[in-house]
């Protein structure tokens, strides 16, 4: 085993007898906060991780812990022994509940192992005991792909050893269901933002939007420049991807102003210039948390997302279908900036070829970016940038419905040579009846 590779989204249960290293492991290969310990949980609710007289009450923390966390959409490693069929059953159904990847992995490590390694712990576990989880350990490994689990791995003592292992977080891949609200770019426009989402039907608390139906708001890049109120536009979006009721990708303006933070030598043109008099309009300690804040969610961020089991991918920039899967340098710069030739216009645009027009693949692309007037399908892709800053529209793709909800924007924020307004209507809707996926 070299590769362990799991999508963004799961929910990854260790399972092994005590002294297998399965915390060694969580330490080495995740952040500390990525995983839920039923020993910490112990020591959290009775101040020792050796009494065991509380474990009821700690695996009542660990599952509610966990609970927490996939309802927030992070990625979690559930770090306890694991070794009877109903405590792998109840983790299997907390991640069904919230749509995650449940990937089972078995330490299956040798009883003398566990014995010397216990030999050395605080909390030992007397010979008998071990040798009984051994015992559960040899059935779990014959039952446990008949589970019902997305992966069961197995993990041996060589492989433990092994400098090659890796793990894999896949963030582009996102196996919650949905249903999903892809928002084109927000330049800022962040009264016409507020105004969509209620339209969509989210209901505003806290400080961000939730929808009742438990709808997921995805935004494909390009929160900030151009538009009155780019730092709103970006807290909003955070706030929501934080509560777990939005999905965020970057997008080119997004990069731009990740290295205007990080002190780069960047041109202050095509908006930026707006959303840098924002920021220094804010006081000193305001302006650092902008900073921070906004760079944890560009670097947090995958280069696009897949969703609906690969049915559908988000990209800012779009995507050709022999990238899927993929993340290296040229995806990302795909990813970010479309198509591009190299080439300058007269008016300093790049020059991008029409990749949507030789897309073949089987997924939906939605992607933003390039302002068009109008959101039409083009080969199974729609462009769902409909140049709010500009004076068009703030849209919203409803999916798997392939609504469009429009807002017209209040007012033309910013002015760019060769955009034309020539929009008609406020909301189109397109349904599954009328669009044909194999011919669009």
């Amino acid at each position: 085993m070299a590769v362990v590779s799991l999508p963004g989204t799961t929910l990854l249960v260790l399972c092994g007898t005590p002294g297998c290293g399965k915390s060694t492991f969580a330490t080495r290969y995740f952040r500390e906060t990525m995983t839920v310990s039923s020993d910490r949980c112990r020591l959290l609710v009775s101040d020792s991780e050796t009494n065991m007289a509380a474990s009821r009450e700690a695996f009542k923390l660990f599952r509610f812990t966990i609970e927490r966390r996939l309802s927030l959409s992070r990625f979690t490693v559930a770090d306890s022994t694991a070794l009877t069929r109903r405590a792998r059953s109840e983790l299997l159904r907390i991640g069904r509940k919230y749509g995650f990847n449940v990937t089972l992995l078995i330490f299956n490590i040798p009883e003398e192992v566990c014995l010397d390694r216990n030999a050395g712990r605080e909390r030992r576990v007397i010979r008998q005991g071990i040798a009984r989880m051994q015992k559960m350990l040899r059935h779990t490994l014959q039952v446990a792909h008949s589970e019902g689990f997305d992966q069961v791995r197995v993990l041996s003592q060589e492989d433990m050893y092994n400098p090659a292992l890796k793990i894999e977080i896949r963030s582009h891949e996102v196996t919650v269901p949905g249903p999903f609200d892809i928002i084109g770019d927000i330049h800022g426009c962040f009264n016409e933002l507020n105004m969509l989402l209620d339209k969509l039907g989210y209901r505003k608390r806290s400080g961000y939007y939730t929808h009742p139906n438990g709808r997921k708001a995805v935004f494909p890049g390009d929160l900030t420049d151009r538009g009155p109120h780019s730092l709103d536009s970006f807290w909003l979006v955070k706030a929501m991807v934080d509560s777990g009721n939005a999905l965020y990708i970057p997008g080119n303006h997004c990069r731009k102003l990740s290295r205007y933070l990080e002190g780069r030598n960047v041109k202050l043109a095509n908006g930026l210039e707006k959303t840098v008099a924002e920021i220094e309009a804010l006081p000193a300690d305001e302006r650092e948390f902008f900073k921070e804040e906004f760079l944890k969610l560009y670097y947090g961020a995958p280069p696009y997302l897949i969703l609906d089991k690969g049915r559908l991918v988000v990209s800012h920039g779009g995507i050709k279908e022999d990238m899927i899967g993929k993340v290296s340098e040229r995806v990302r710069n795909f990813c970010f900036f479309g198509d591009t030739t190299g080439e300058t216009t007269a008016d300093g645009l790049p020059v991008r070829r029409d990749w949507a027009k030789d897309y073949r693949g089987d997924a939906l692309i939605v992607y933003g970016h390039t302002p068009v007037s109008k959101a039409i399908f083009v080969n199974n892709t729609i462009d769902i940038d409909q140049g709010c800053a500009m004076g068009g529209k703030l849209t919203a793709l409803s999916y798997p419905e392939l609504s469009l909800t429009q807002v017209p924007a209040q007012a033309a924020y910013y002015e760019r040579a060769g955009f034309r307004n020539d929009f008609s209507g406020t909301t189109n809707n397109i349904s599954t009846s009328t669009v044909n996926f194999s011919n669009c």
